[in-house]
């Protein structure tokens, strides 16, 4: 369990640990990314839709992870990051006549 004064993490710090194996336990989950990145630098877990969330202490902990993956069982598990950020753009004022290819060409 986190310490007190720790501040609650975001979706940044958050992975998901999906096995295909329904047999997993979270416990089986946790040790394995445990064992990936250090038991220390895990902070909270919930078993979610037959998934693992496991949030940790840094951003840079989840990219070791997704880049890493797990293994639980001797077989290979996928991590996923919570948070996969994008970029949002509006155009307002371009009339319908205007085909969506050429605006996603002028912008690159």
């Amino acid at each position: 369990m986190a310490a007190p004064e720790t501040p609650p993490p975001s979706l940044r710090q958050g992975v998901r640990i999906a096995p295909q194996d329904s047999s997993v336990s979270e416990e089986e989950a946790l040790l394995a990314a445990g064992e990936q990145v250090g038991h220390g630098n895990l902070l909270f877990a919930s078993g979610m839709s037959k998934a693992v969330v496991v949030f940790v202490k840094s951003e840079q902990i989840v990219h070791q992870l997704v880049a890493s993956g797990v293994f639980i069982k001797d077989l290979y598990v996928q991590v996923s990051p919570l948070s996969v950020p994008c970029t949002r753009i509006t155009v307002s004022g371009v009339p319908p006549s205007i085909p969506n290819e050429l605006l996603e060409n002028e912008e690159n």
